[in-house]
């Protein structure tokens, strides 16, 4: 098993697919998956591509985004993880090709690979937040959204800076026939109104993950702490009392760590 600091490193421009292949195998299933019309890559090279704009974005800061230099290794595996899910989720209707809930399973997945993988709590807890909201802020202000900005921003929490990064690297990343050029700066617009909500509604509650490990059953890593944080921090976000929240939460990372039943 490839260690936490080599996956790291193997993230570290230029990336070394091959490494982070071998320890993740799950994303060698996305090579050759087509996506939608919005795209012009395979599901594989689509995400190396965003492990990519991530770097760039963070190069030339269009966003502005302020990204903490100790979570940087965090958005990078949530970039490599984000579409983790899109190899089991791809349907076709009516000839439109969809990955129908590939952001809350692939939070899941991600929590399974964090887990393998001995990564921190805190880089779980991100790589997971941002798998689960990835598409979100594109959305935000739909009438429809199940996440407005506020909502959004909560769900994000500390991590909002990181998020727009993301959702941005994940639409430049996306050069199919369909896209205009409009389309571009419109995500800007989008990420640059998240940023300004997350931050008008900082500070957010720090994540006590000592607290959730010990809340866990024995056999629990820091990286199913890390999920469960997450998983907190989504419920609150809906409305859900932070203390229900949080038992919730618990509960459900400690039925993910029970053995399957005969």
């Amino acid at each position: 098993m490839l260690p936490p600091e080599a996956l790291f490193a193997a993230l570290e421009p230029p990336v070394d697919p091959a490494a982070f292949l071998k320890a993740i195998p799950e994303l060698s299933l996305a090579r050759g998956l087509e996506g939608s019309p919005y795209h012009h890559l395979d599901t594989l090279d689509h995400v190396l591509e965003v492990v990519r704009r991530v770097e760039e974005e963070l190069a030339m800061g269009r966003l502005g985004a302020r990204v903490p230099a100790d979570r940087v290794g965090g958005l990078r595996l949530a970039a490599l993880l984000h579409d983790v899910a899109k190899p089991v989720t791809r349907g076709e209707l009516e000839g439109r090709v969809l990955f129908v809930a590939h952001d809350s399973l692939g939070a899941a997945l991600a929590r399974r690979i964090c887990r393998r993988l001995d990564v921190s709590a805190a880089h779980a807890d991100l790589a997971a937040t941002l798998t689960a909201l990835h598409l979100k802020i594109g959305f935000m202000r739909n009438p429809r959204t199940d996440h407005p900005p506020d909502r959004l921003a909560r769900a994000a929490g500390p991590f909002g800076e990181e998020l727009a990064v993301l959702s941005f690297a994940d639409r430049l990343a996306a050069q199919g026939p369909r896209l205009k050029p409009e389309h571009i700066d419109r995500h800007v617009a989008l990420c640059a109104d998240f940023l300004e909500t997350s931050r008008k509604l900082n500070p957010y509650p720090e994540p006590d993950y000592g607290a959730l490990a010990n809340a866990l059953p024995s056999n629990a890593t820091d990286a199913d702490a890390g999920y469960a944080a997450t998983h907190a921090r989504l419920l609150a976000a809906r409305g859900l009392d932070p203390e229900a929240a949080t038992n919730a939460a618990i509960a459900r990372a400690s039925s993910l760590l029970q053995p399957p039943t005969p």
